[in-house]
């Protein structure tokens, strides 16, 4: 429109001076000279108003357009300056109220998400507290008839030993118990560092050995990516890896095979995540054995705190529960595929790189948080 209204304008002023230029001249033909230049400064000085205005009008409209973009993608903008008498004004402060509704409603929904979890924190604590009243009761009451039993059997040495051996087994349990929800209830503080995922599998393949030597089951590791480097702490990533490679050797029998896979991550993994943006990087770590697999049923609870599929005094129902905290804890995600008599797959799901910066990042209960 402008490029339109400047080549107008210079063909009209053009057509005047050439008029007006040569009746001057027929006239007084000094005059023609003066014409000249008057005609000739105002063609100057309409080109830079013209060049003046397209320069203001960029630049407004560039501004208009970022902060209709950052609206969009409901992100909160800062508000632009608005000139009494601006022909643009109107639209400015149309934006100018969109953001500031926008950043209104985003302080609002920061506070809900807070009594979100605060509510779900107490929740949480009603349910653990239960469960603990339950896990810890059965090996309790255990160690309390040994006990009944040990004292009518002082005179009987074997007897005698083998309550104690009982009340041991019993209190180990409690022990362990115990530990591991301090584990899952305490904040862990996490300081994340650039880490190679094929390192920490390692380690992990290396602490579930010294578990399942001996027990014919055979682990495999594959690296199938060049650049596996996360930010993360090394030591709590061992103790997932380690985990879901014991739960996946208790799954199976001797002659089972575990595979422990590093990988790129493609949109598959994303599970239906649409906050994760497609074009983060993340990197998987897949946990694949040739077990008995997990009936459906039990799929949707085994990341509960105590759920466990396994026979009395085999599992705490910890395990898993503390594992999903430290992934969620990385900005993480963990899921599982199985089927009954096909085996099972646990992918854990990382960031290439700490989002923002090295920041507070917190599980769905606050349990952990990300210390630079």
């Amino acid at each position: 429109m402008l490029r339109r209204f400047r080549h107008r304008l210079f063909l009209l002023l053009q057509a005047g001076l050439l008029i007006s230029g040569g009746v001057a001249f027929a006239i007084e033909p000094e005059a023609w000279r003066a014409i000249v230049v008057c005609v000739g400064g105002g063609m100057l000085m309409a080109i830079l108003c013209e060049r003046l205005a397209r320069t203001y009008l960029r630049a407004t409209l560039g501004r208009l357009r970022r902060a209709a973009e950052d609206l969009g993608r409901g992100r909160s903008t800062d508000t632009m300056p608005v000139q009494p008498g601006d022909d643009l004004h109107k639209l400015i402060k149309s934006i100018n109220l969109v953001a500031g509704r926008l950043a209104d409603a985003s302080e609002e929904e920061r506070r809900l998400q807070e009594a979100l979890r605060q509510r779900e924190r107490l929740a949480f604590l009603g349910e653990l507290a239960a469960s603990v009243a339950h896990e810890v009761n059965n090996p309790l009451d255990g160690v309390q008839n040994c006990a009944r039993i040990l004292r009518k059997s002082l005179d009987k040495p074997d007897r005698a030993r083998q309550m104690l051996d009982l009340m041991d087994g019993g209190l180990e349990r409690i022990e362990l118990i115990v530990r591991r929800l301090l584990t899952l209830a305490r904040e862990n503080v996490i300081r994340p560092e650039p880490v190679a995922l094929r390192d920490v599998l390692q380690a992990a393949v290396e602490l579930a050995d010294v578990r399942i030597r001996g027990r014919d089951i055979h682990v495999d590791t594959r690296i199938e990516t060049t650049d596996d480097h996360v930010p993360a702490d090394r030591h709590l990533l061992a103790q997932v890896f380690s985990n879901l490679m014991l739960n996946a050797a208790d799954s199976m029998g001797p002659g089972g095979s575990i595979i422990a896979r590093v990988r790129e991550s493609t949109d598959d993994d994303r599970d239906g995540n649409a906050e994760t943006p497609s074009d983060e990087r993340h990197i998987c770590v897949d946990i694949i054995d040739s077990g008995a697999g997990i009936a459906p049923a039990h799929l949707a609870h085994i990341f509960e705190p105590f759920y466990t599929t396994k026979t009395d005094g085999k599992g705490t129902g910890l395990g898993l529960a503390i594992a999903a905290r430290i992934v969620d804890a990385h900005g993480g995600t963990i899921a599982v595929d199985s089927k009954p008599d096909h085996g099972t797959r646990m992918t854990v799901r990382l960031p290439a790189r700490l989002n923002g910066g090295a920041q507070a990042l917190r599980g769905s209960n606050g349990s952990m948080f990300v210390k630079p």
